[in-house]
């Protein structure tokens, strides 16, 4: 059985407070009567979420926010001297104790919390203390993919995400052409993997293939401004930055293909439709 994550269990026996599901090796966990489904017979296959409570496996048809080895943000229901208990998504709260809180943990708000199998108690624990730019091994992903990010912090650096719920990388502050704020979710590009095992990300996608995304800004830009923008390859990049939210790298390689594509003229001061 597979503490904290969703699988899919066998359903051997029914009862009127809910069904027992058992895994290949045969251990047990119990769904309550509220998550039972009436097309359902015993020896069917259901997937579920795993999880414990009053020291029992407990499964529950529910989507957590996030699952073991996971990061996710969280509200905080309740604010205990011993620790807090978050709103992941199920009917249990999961429990951050004290000692795993970076800062106090407030009723009432948000806050990005990791999920991890406490070894001593066996629980499903959380905690908001975790390590920044950590190096990795065989990641899922290589240079150009597509991801999920949320936003951790800002740094001297730039920006640390999280990445696909699961691992942390920056966003350098010389990529960031927008205003960004902390535990927001943004679509990012992997832009390097390191040799280090650390991760870097783009907020926009690089490369000549990519280029149609920041074509349509530019046109969406002028169709709100009745066909003129005061920008031209002659504009600073802080002047573009805060026009377009892209790179000037970025907009040359989509003006020129505007260009070339007689779509819009490029005046010394200014683009306009043809």
């Amino acid at each position: 059985m597979q503490l904290g994550k969703t699988q899919t269990l066998k359903i051997s026996e029914k009862n009127t407070s809910g069904w027992i599901l058992t895994d290949d090796s045969g251990e047990k966990a119990f769904l309550p009567k509220i998550f039972v489904q009436d097309d359902k017979e015993v020896d069917d296959e259901i997937e579920v979420f795993v999880y414990q409570d009053d020291n029992k496996l407990k499964a529950t048809t529910e989507i957590p926010l996030a699952e073991v080895g996971q990061f996710a943000v969280m509200s905080c229901v309740q604010s205990l001297p011993s620790g807090a208990f978050m709103d992941w998504g199920i009917i249990k709260d999961l429990f951050v104790p004290y000692k795993q809180q970076k800062s106090k943990i407030i009723e009432g708000k948000r806050y990005l919390v990791h999920l991890y199998v406490d070894e001593d108690l066996e629980l499903i624990t959380g905690t908001t203390k975790f390590k920044r730019n950590p190096q990795y091994q065989d990641l899922p992903f290589k240079q150009g993919d597509k991801v999920d990010l949320i936003l951790m912090n800002e740094s001297e650096l730039g920006w640390n995400v999280v990445v696909n719920k699961e691992y942390i990388g920056l966003v350098y502050a010389s990529d960031v052409f927008k205003k960004l704020y902390p535990l927001s979710e943004e679509t990012g590009y992997i832009k390097a993997i390191r040799e280090d095992g650390k991760i870097d990300v783009s907020l926009q996608p690089e490369g000549f293939e990519n280029i149609d995304e920041f074509k349509q800004k530019i046109l969406d830009k002028l169709n709100e401004n009745y066909g003129l923008l005061y920008l031209s390859d002659k504009s600073s990049p802080e002047q573009i930055k805060e026009e377009l939210h892209m790179s000037k790298k970025n907009f040359k390689k989509a003006l020129g293909g505007l260009y070339k594509d007689k779509i819009v003229d490029i005046l010394d001061d200014k683009i306009k439709l043809v």
